[in-house]
This record gives structure tokens, sequence and C-alpha cells, in this order.
């Protein structure tokens, strides 16, 4: 089953310093996600790398609020069969493109998320971000992603397979289904709501991995058909939900104090998650 696909963004065009590329890298509530630099050219382009091969079966990139690029092309690429691994010796596969919307409507305040659906083999993947939409709140002209997301499974493809076997990502509909979703090939299966990108973002890496454990003890208890203890299971993960959400807005909360050097309210707040975290019962 197609599962959350770590990776490692390896090239940018050019980042801003206080939001620098690396920021990709993980998924956290304290995630600011990377901006490009100032006035900078276009398009400007982000290279990721699996440790292996892997089959895509769903990108997902969730935009900055205001620093909106207008469209995004996506790349899946690999090397020839017995050569190092080299992003930049890739050979890369355009699967297509995504639109973003300006905004506008929402006054620069939410974030879009563009989830499309793929069929493809390769070691990278190239995004490039084109040109910001202009808007007040973007003096300089950057573009922002604050995460990206990839779905698919660790496997390499099948001798003679194409690069591409899906739908294109975009192209005759980039807005489909009302959020920039491209149609699902065939066959695909959900994603877990465990590997969206939504569920790293709302929860501390500590509680996301407590939920995870949860959930495959509750999925063993079904099998077994020991529905009791699967009912217990389903409620500490309720319970855990809601707690580890609070936690996520006090580790804000916590981090904005110790920004504006308020350590005596960090402390407070501080004291509060340890007690959230230690009240939550498991089982």
């Amino acid at each position: 089953m197609p599962a959350k696909l770590k990776f490692k963004l390896i090239y940018c065009s050019s980042e801003d310093p206080e939001f620098p590329s690396s920021e990709l890298n993980a998924h956290s509530p304290h995630t600011v996600g990377w901006q490009s630099a100032r006035f900078c050219d276009y398009p400007q382009e982000l290279g990721f790398q699996f440790g292996a091969n892997v089959r895509l079966s769903q990108l997902q990139i969730l935009s900055h609020q205001f620093k909106i690029a207008t469209k995004l092309e996506l790349f899946i690429g690999s090397t020839a069969d017995g050569d190092k691994p080299s992003y930049h010796k890739a050979k890369f596969k355009r699967l297509g493109y995504l639109s973003l919307d300006s905004n506008e409507r929402s006054s620069w305040q939410a974030r879009e998320l563009k989830s499309v659906q793929v069929d493809a083999f390769g070691r990278f993947v190239k995004v490039l971000v084109h040109k910001n939409h202009i808007n007040k709140l973007n003096m300089y002209s950057q573009v922002g992603i604050i995460a990206v997301n990839v779905i698919g499974d660790a496997a390499p493809a099948p001798p003679g397979a194409h690069p591409m076997l899906g739908a294109p990502v975009g192209g005759a509909d980039p807005h489909a289904g009302g959020d920039g979703a491209a149609h699902r090939p065939p066959g695909k299966k959900d994603v877990s709501p465990l590997d969206d990108i939504t569920f790293d973002l709302n929860f501390d890496a500590a509680t996301a991995k407590q939920i995870r454990e949860l959930h495959v003890a509750k999925d063993r208890a079904v099998k077994a058909e020991d529905y009791d203890a699967a009912k217990r299971l389903k409620d500490a993960i309720d319970r855990l939900k809601q707690v580890g959400a609070r936690m996520a807005k006090l580790e804000l909360r916590k981090k904005a104090a110790v920004e504006s050097e308020d350590y005596d309210t960090a402390k407070q707040i501080k004291a509060e998650i340890d007690r959230l975290r230690s009240a939550v019962a498991y089982g």
C-alpha cells in the first residue's frame, strides 16, 4: 500500500536566509517552509532525492498564503542503471503542471493545498516554481512553499516501465475536482490520513509517532477480532489527537514567547505542555 516517502531537498535555485530550503525536509507545526530570494529570477527550481527508486502515487504541495507562484511544473527523473545517482545528470520526464489561485478571495489568509495523483517511477522529483502572483503583501516578488509531501512505494520500476504511467498532472483541466487535483489513475487506493501532509503539520513529532503506533495496534486488534481492545485504542487515539492539537498550539505560543524573550511565559507554557503530555492515557 502506498505510504509517506522520505526524501531530501538537494537543490534549490535560491532561498531567503530566514526561510531556507532545508525547511522542506520535515513536517511539524513549526514548519515555516521555503521562500525564494527577494526579486529572484523565474522559474525557481527545487530538487528532491529519494533513498532509492520509488513509485510515486501522490504529490502534495502546500503554498504560502501570499507569496504564491502562478504555476508549478512537476518532473520525475532517474539516472541510468549502474550510474551513481546524480540530480544534475538525471534525465527528467515532465509530468505536468498545477496552477495556483491568487488567493485574493481569502485576503491572502488561507494556504492553498494542491494534491495530485500520479503513477511514475524515479529517484528524483523536480519542481519548477513560476513567477509570483502580484499582491500588496508580497513586496519583494517572492514565492514560498510551506511543505511538500510524497506518497508512494519504495520499489524499483519493472523492466521496460515508462517513466510516467498515469494521466498528466495538468493541462486540460488543472482545476479538476475543485482543488486543482488531477484525476486519479484507475485502481488507486486512498491514502491513509496518517500519511497526509496535514497530519504532521498538526501534531508534534512525539505525538504523531504515538498516534501512528496506536493505529498499528488498533489494526492488529481488529484483525484478531478483539473489538474491545480496538475500541479502547480508538478512544485513546481520539484523546491523543485532541491533546496533541492543543499542545501544537501551545508550542507555537511558547516559540513566540521565546522569540520575544518573555521567558516567564515560555516557562508557564512549557509546564502546561508537560502536564498535558503526562496526563494522556494511552490505553
